[in-house]
């Protein structure tokens, strides 16, 4: 049983979808409101790729299990968005994995900062970015529907 985390294609796009709309679910948000980057993931790889930013999936025997994806919004800051995971995948490492996947990718484009924006109820997902370095920062909040901004300097 490998994970891969490579590169988001065209092909992946509705279950990336998919995926990040069963996530908001849990919570109670719904795909496509209060949260413009949504409609993003609709162009992928073009809509991060062509301006400057990236985006990854996981998946193991084709299922897609998790994404992260990074996007300029300042000299050398990027903001980390869509790091989702199915329920089944979390507390296996692939977090870990995407998120090193993302700051390695920012580092080696100059970048020191990573930044990012979540809701009060992602209890786990807060718990993880803070173990990994992230200070809570709203000034980093950028979506109508989050309650919190975190930044972590690489």
């Amino acid at each position: 049983m490998t994970i891969e985390v490579r590169s988001v294609e065209p092909r992946d796009v509705p279950a990336v979808i998919e995926l990040v709309a069963e996530v908001l679910g849990e919570f109670g948000l719904a795909f496509g409101t209060g949260s413009p980057t949504d409609d993003h993931l609709r162009e992928l790889p073009g809509s991060y790729a062509d301006q400057g930013g990236a985006f990854w999936v996981a998946l193991r025997d084709g299922e897609l299990l998790g994404t992260a994806g990074v996007f300029p919004v300042e000299a050398r800051m990027y903001e980390l968005r869509k790091m989702y995971l199915r329920p089944a995948s979390r507390g296996l490492g692939l977090g870990v994995r995407l998120l090193d996947t993302a700051a390695d990718w920012v580092r080696a484009r100059g970048g020191t900062h990573l930044v990012l924006d979540t809701i009060e109820e992602m209890t786990r997902a807060i718990a993880f970015y803070e173990a990994h370095g992230f200070v809570r920062d709203d000034s980093q909040k950028r979506a109508a529907r989050c309650t919190r901004g975190y930044a972590r300097k690489l």
